[in-house]
């Protein structure tokens, strides 16, 4: 009985399908008759449903899609192209059509993948070709364009790729090229009227007026109703001051073609304008704004000819109403803009006098202008206000000249405070409304407290680095400095510790920080003048050197560049940049950056500013690099101070001086490297190596933990160059570091093989002399 069942499946099963498929060819015969006919809407159903009954024939989704850009259902024939390109992906005529269609939905990056397509298909598709021109075009990438129109023109010499050459070669501003080139179009087709056109517009951006009116009117005799070449011989008449045939040409179009076209109005209002016609003009500007009320051109021009025209009132009105429309049109020239403001002035004519503000020194309630006691000049800056230009000012008695580039007439002048005891200002208008204010001048101190914080220390961007991220109680410690007494000094409000009747107090506190992000440092003096700094809390540098085998490490880089005899250098500061993106992947807690220092605040640095903060912050690791220029004298080494002479070994910063120095704190640090990519630092600095370096690691705990006191110096020539490759190879021996960490002997290979080679430097690597060494060693410690 089973196998009876399954012997009559089969039949059944095929006659089903033979249904099926008789059923779907009536449908494609139906719809294709009714293609042939015309009838392609009711075509396009009758594949569809073919296609409903039978999704895996391709010419059925090809005749429908032809159907769809009939009735113009785009975006329908371009998904069946799509279809047919899963289809038959080898086919380019599926992606030529469908990139075809996109060009004509203005979908032009998505036309270009296809037409590409199909050219890597069939690379002498020249059709393809040609559409990717103009898809280029209409996205602006004219480069891209090129290309294209030359591989077109490559395939076939013809009429239309020499004017599609042409045309991206005029909007690339190569217009000889583009005259050739539309020149070639008209030997393919004498009635090549566009190329006519693009020649005409060539010629006319050449200056060759004749030519370009030539063709002009061959295009007119070949067809009169040519809309666009009576606009392009309007601007050569235009170029030429042939006014009444520019104006004749417009008025045809606006005639014949385009009767409200407001642009077109408004161009023959200017060429009426220019040719001295002010009552035309305004008859067309007064048209454009009854197109468009918001066209703010139009209103500008029709007030340059209401004031032709003497209609005083009228033009005050339009230059009103093109400021208030104007004003937030990026578009719109701020020229003309100011323009207008300036001439709504002249005409209304007012009588205000010029305000005078001063902003520094700022006067007082009693018009007296506060200055600090021990100045002997003074900067005084302010504002002349007014609703038109200044005639003049002066100060003093002497007359002040704005600078090109002063906003709304603001002036800066210096004034000796020995032969001014007031200051006078008198300012006057182009109208000759005058203003005089007269200021005493008082001498008293108005500069602001400056805090200085000792400890914690601070960074220039005012981060305070924790040491412990778990505290909540802070202890600060910090200095006052300012010409006069201390009133106040507040801490997050509350009153810090000092001595009111001392000059630059000290002060101190203990504040509770908590989950505190930041404090606040509020300092006043007996004058009132404040200074409000707020410090952030940074917790991340506790885990910096918490489980850092280096402890706490601090890199100080010197930077001297801005010479005053010595040749100034961009080296050590483009050497140091490199440095600090270097540390950044390492556990550096503290970087303090000195530029162009002069000797006496070098030795003041490095024998006491930085020895407190080494002492305070409790330092244990501690990197000295400097850059700059450098002098090797007699067996000593020095670094050149921006105040150095040339001629004068003692104005030199002695490297003794830093040693000894160095030398002071050397007991509060466990390891001190000093580095320097400028000088023959000289052998009185360091001692001869130890040993060939060794490749030490960070789990060495003799070399992390026993005192090292080193020194690796470039020792090139004596004056520094502008391109170093020691700081290249430190820096990159530290980027490209594979591993946990890297010590200094092992940087001091790659250096010294790196600049072998390059002439006269020797890099030497040693102890420092007279400085407690145990063989320990300056490790980098990667950031996790």
């Amino acid at each position: 009985m089973k196998a009876f069942k399954l012997v009559i499946l089969f039949p059944l099963l095929f006659v089903v399908l033979a249904g099926y498929s008789q059923n779907n060819r009536k449908l494609y015969r139906i719809g294709k008759k009714s293609f042939n006919d015309g009838n392609y809407k009711i075509a396009k159903n009758f594949f569809t449903q073919s296609i409903e009954a039978d999704s895996s024939l391709l010419k059925v989704f090809l005749i429908r899609a032809e159907a769809s850009e009939k009735i113009e259902t785009f975006e329908d024939a371009v998904s069946d192209y799509k279809q047919a390109i899963l289809m038959d992906k080898k086919e380019e005529s599926h992606y030529f059509n469908a990139g075809r269609l996109l060009l004509a939905l203005e979908k032009y990056q998505e036309s270009i993948f296809y037409l590409k397509k199909t050219t890597e298909l069939d690379e002498k598709y020249i059709q393809a070709y040609q559409l990717k021109v103009n898809a280029f075009m209409k996205l602006e990438m004219y480069e891209e364009a090129i290309v294209e129109a030359e591989e077109a023109l490559m395939l076939e010499k013809n009429a239309l790729n020499y004017y599609n050459h042409g045309l991206v070669s005029y909007y690339l501003k190569d217009f000889k090229v583009a005259e050739a080139d539309f020149n070639y179009a008209i030997t393919f087709n004498e009635n090549y009227i566009e190329a006519y056109i693009e020649l005409a517009k060539s010629l006319l951006q050449q200056n060759r007026y004749e030519d370009a009116l030539n063709n002009c009117n061959i295009v007119i005799e070949l067809n009169p109703l040519t809309k666009d070449i009576y606009i392009v011989r309007s601007e050569i008449y235009h170029q030429i001051a042939d006014y009444e045939k520019a104006i004749n040409d417009v008025t045809t179009v606006l005639t014949k073609f385009s009767p409200n076209d407001k642009n077109l109005y408004f161009k023959r209002g200017k060429l009426y304008q220019e040719f001295n016609e002010h009552k035309s003009a305004i008859n067309d500007f007064c048209k454009v704004i009854s197109l468009d009320k918001d066209f703010c051109l139009a209103y500008y021009q029709r007030a340059i000819s209401y004031e032709e025209t003497l209609k005083w009132a009228k033009a005050v009105r339009d230059y009103n109403k093109f400021v208030d429309i104007s004003t937030d049109n990026i578009q719109i020239s701020p020229r003309k803009i100011s323009f207008a403001k300036t001439k709504i002035y002249e005409l209304n004519r007012e009588a205000n006098k010029p305000e005078i503000v001063i902003f520094t020194p700022k006067p007082n309630r009693n018009g007296q202008i506060e200055v600090p006691l021990n100045l002997d000049k003074v900067i005084v800056k302010g504002k002349i206000s007014d609703e038109s230009d200044i005639e003049y000012l002066k100060i003093n008695g002497i007359a002040y000249k704005f600078s090109a580039n002063a906003l709304n007439n603001e002036f800066e002048v210096e004034l000796n405070l020995q032969a001014n005891k007031s200051i006078s200002i008198i300012t006057s208008d182009i109208y000759m409304n005058t203003s005089v204010r007269n200021f005493q001048i008082l001498s008293t101190e108005i500069d602001n407290p400056q805090i200085h914080l000792i400890n914690p220390y601070a960074s220039d961007n005012g981060e305070i680095y924790l040491d412990e991220s778990n505290s909540t109680v802070l202890f600060i410690e910090g200095k006052i400095t300012d010409e006069s007494r201390i009133k106040s000094i507040l801490i997050d409000g509350t009153t810090a510790s000092y001595k009111l009747d001392e000059l630059n107090p000290q002060f101190t506190s203990k504040v509770e920080i908590g989950n505190k992000k930041f404090i606040e440092i509020t300092v006043e003096d007996i004058y009132g003048n404040k200074t409000m700094s707020k410090f952030t809390l940074n917790r991340e540098g506790a885990n910096l050197f918490a489980d850092n085998p280096m402890g706490k490490t601090w890199v100080i880089f010197i930077e001297n560049s801005k010479y005053r005899t010595f040749a100034s250098l961009e080296g050590p500061s483009q050497d140091i940049s490199l440095m600090k993106s270097a540390f950044s992947n390492y556990r550096i807690h503290k970087i303090i950056h000195k530029k162009n220092m002069t000797k006496a605040e070098m030795g003041k640095f490095f024998s006491i500013e930085l020895r407190d903060l080494v002492k305070k912050n409790r330092v244990n690791s501690l990197l000295v690099w400097y850059a700059g220029h450098g002098k090797f004298i007699h067996e000593t080494g020095y670094w050149i101070a921006v105040d150095s002479k040339r001629d004068d070994e003692f104005s030199y910063f002695n490297i003794n001086n830093l040693k000894a120095s160095l030398h002071s704190y050397s007991k509060y640090v466990t390891h001190t490297l000093v580095i320097t990519d400028a000088c023959e630092s000289g052998p009185s600095f360091y001692m001869g190596m130890r040993s060939e370096p060794e490749m030490k690691n960070c789990g060495d705990w003799e070399a992390t933990k026993f005192k090292s006191s080193q020194v690796f110096t470039s020792a090139g020539k004596e004056l520094a160059t502008d391109k170093s490759q020691f700081t290249k190879t430190f820096s990159n021996s530290l980027k490209y570091n594979p591993n946990d960490c890297i010590p200094i002997d092992n940087i001091v290979i790659k250096v010294s093989k790196a600049v072998s080679g390059t002439g006269n430097q020797k890099p030497k690597f040693g102890k420092i002399a007279g400085m407690e060494d145990e063989n320990g060693t300056f490790f980098f410690i990667k950031r996790e």
